[in-house]
């Protein structure tokens, strides 16, 4: 997987909110499919074209509230 980087001249903290499935399987450490059905159920899927992206945020907030 290939590092972001990111032009941030001013410094200031930049938070990323979607990511490929690949991204948000290593943010929570789940597998393909399971990650792919919580976000499903969160409805953190954002689809661009044949573009897959995952709404860390909604799935942030998904996660809270099952483990609550």
């Amino acid at each position: 997987m290939n590092k972001l980087k990111i032009c941030n001249p001013d410094k200031r903290e930049i938070t990323i909110k979607t990511g490929r499935l690949e991204d948000a399987c290593a943010r929570y450490n789940f597998g393909r499919a399971t990650m792919r059905k919580i976000a499903e159920d969160a409805g953190a899927v954002v689809r661009v074209g044949r573009c897959y992206r995952v709404n860390f945020t909604k799935v942030d907030e998904y996660l809270d509230a099952i483990a609550e």
